[in-house]
């Protein structure tokens, strides 16, 4: 009995770690989820902007407008979302995963903007192939 008991412990610990990735048909996918959460973050930046230019817009009811929308963008009902949100707070291995990614995503357009902007244009009066030979 005590063997089998052993034997059990081990398995459901063994299960338990197998399935750390395990995500729910009903709950939206890492890669989904950072694209959503990305486009939340600039909607509640925008929300601050609008409420910042118009004394009588109300916080609170501008962000849930703009929530709303971003939800309907991606096809998705609040409930989802939050059920989703749930979910990856009680794994936060997961949700670290998902703003990891977000972070290094914005991090290397903001890399790319930025050497864009930096990089020096070729001045074509002066290259080899413009001058004349006299």
């Amino acid at each position: 009995m005590k063997r089998i008991s052993i034997l059990m412990l081990v398995f459901i610990i063994i299960s338990s770690c197998n399935n750390s990735n395990y995500i729910p048909p009903d709950v939206i996918k890492p890669v989904q989820m950072q694209t959503i959460m990305w486009d939340m973050i600039r909607g509640d930046l925008l929300a601050q902007e609008i409420v910042k230019k118009d004394s009588g817009q109300n916080i609170k009811s501008t962000g849930f407008t703009i929530t709303e929308k971003i939800l309907a963008i991606h096809n998705i009902d609040r409930t989802k979302f939050k059920k989703s949100m749930d979910f990856y707070e009680r794994h936060p291995v997961l949700l670290k995963t998902i703003f990891d990614s977000l972070n290094a995503v914005q991090t290397r357009k903001n890399f790319l903007e930025i050497e864009k902007k930096e990089k020096p244009r070729k001045d074509h009066r002066f290259s080899p192939a413009n001058q004349n030979h006299e």
